[in-house]
């Protein structure tokens, strides 16, 4: 939702190439952010909801998110110049992107704990 009403100020503010970069960013990010959580919400609320031990699905589902989203912070930050070159973008935008991704991802089990207990975000 924020993408959609950023638009306006990107397309205003933003060169048509740096609107094209963000673009770029954002679309590698919809994609990578399915991978870097690899569907781990849906299983979460199976064993959540099946599980007598609760807080260790939560934890398992924790750790396992925090290392992968730790090896995929520590690899892509440092092929992160080689990244933008394939995507031909500025390394910047790839910096951002790959904090945004670890950060959403670390994420996940916390609000999907709320939704399975019902309980406001």
């Amino acid at each position: 939702m924020l993408s959609f009403l950023l638009v306006r100020l990107y397309t205003s503010k933003l060169p048509s190439e740096e609107y094209g970069e963000v673009t770029v960013v954002m679309a590698w990010m919809v994609f990578l952010n399915v991978l870097l959580s690899y569907g781990f919400e849906t299983g979460f609320f199976r064993f959540y909801n099946s599980e007598a031990d609760k807080k260790k699905v939560i934890s398992t589902s924790m750790i396992s998110i925090f290392w992968s989203s730790i090896l995929f912070l520590g690899v892509a930050l440092l092929f992160r110049g080689r990244i933008a070159q394939y995507v031909n973008v500025d390394t910047s935008y790839i910096a951002y992107a790959i904090w945004i991704l670890v950060l959403d991802a670390l994420v996940i089990i916390p609000f999907s704990k709320l939704r399975a207990q019902q309980r406001p975000m």
